[in-house]
C-alpha cells in the first residue's frame, strides 16, 4: 500500500458566538480567582468571609472547566491505515478521543441511512461524537470493534477520508444502502 496522509478539522457552526462565550467564562474565572484570593488574605482579620470563600472557589473553577466544553474543533488525521480524531481546545490544546486501526473497522455509511439505526441498536455500542456541533443533518460513521469493544464513531467530514478508510479496509465495510 502506498502512504497516505489526510488531515480534516470540523468547525463549529456558530465559531464566533463560541468564541465570544469562551472569553467571557474566563474573564469571569480570572475575576472570581483574585476575588477569592483577596477574601483569603483578608480572611486573616476578618473571619465572617468563610461563606463567601466556599462558594467563590467551587464556581470559579466551574467557570474554567465549562469554558473548555464550548470552544473547540474536531481534528481527524488519516495516516496509512491510522485514524486519530483529536478535540482541539481553543486552537491550542489537543486532547485525545478515540485512536483505531484500518483493520478494526467493521462498517461505514452515512448516518441517515437505516443501518446507523441499526447499529446504534447494538446492545453494548459505545458512542463518539467526533464533532463540535450538537446536531448534524449530513455526516457519517464509522462502527468499530476495539480491543472487544464496539464503538460508533459519529463524524462529521467529507467523503475523502471515508474513501482513504475504505481503501485500507476493503469495500466489504461500506453500509449496503450507501449511495
Amino acid at each position: 500500500m502506498r502512504e497516505v496522509l489526510y488531515e480534516e478539522s470540523a468547525n463549529p457552526n456558530n465559531l464566533k458566538l463560541q468564541k465570544v462565550i469562551y472569553v467571557i467564562y474566563s474573564v469571569l474565572f480570572w475575576a472570581l480567582t483574585i476575588f477569592s484570593c483577596f477574601v483569603f488574605f483578608t480572611e486573616f482579620f476578618i473571619t465572617d468571609f468563610d461563606f463567601l470563600l466556599v462558594f467563590l472557589v467551587p464556581t470559579a473553577f466551574l467557570f474554567w472547566f465549562i469554558r473548555s466544553k464550548i470552544y473547540y474543533c474536531v481534528d481527524t488525521i488519516f495516516v496509512s491505515g491510522s485514524t486519530r480524531i483529536v478535540k482541539v481546545i481553543n486552537y491550542k490544546r489537543r486532547k485525545k478521543i478515540i485512536i483505531f486501526e484500518a483493520k478494526e473497522v467493521l462498517q461505514v455509511g452515512k448516518i441517515t441511512s437505516d443501518s446507523f439505526e441499526k447499529v446504534l441498536a447494538t446492545p453494548g455500542v459505545k458512542k463518539v461524537y467526533a464533532t463540535p456541533n450538537k446536531y448534524i443533518d449530513e455526516g457519517f460513521y464509522v462502527f468499530l470493534n476495539q480491543n472487544g469493544q464496539h464503538y460508533v464513531v459519529i463524524l462529521e467530514c467529507k467523503e475523502d477520508y471515508l474513501s482513504h478508510l475504505v481503501n485500507f479496509t476493503g469495500r466489504q465495510v461500506i453500509e449496503k444502502d450507501y449511495k
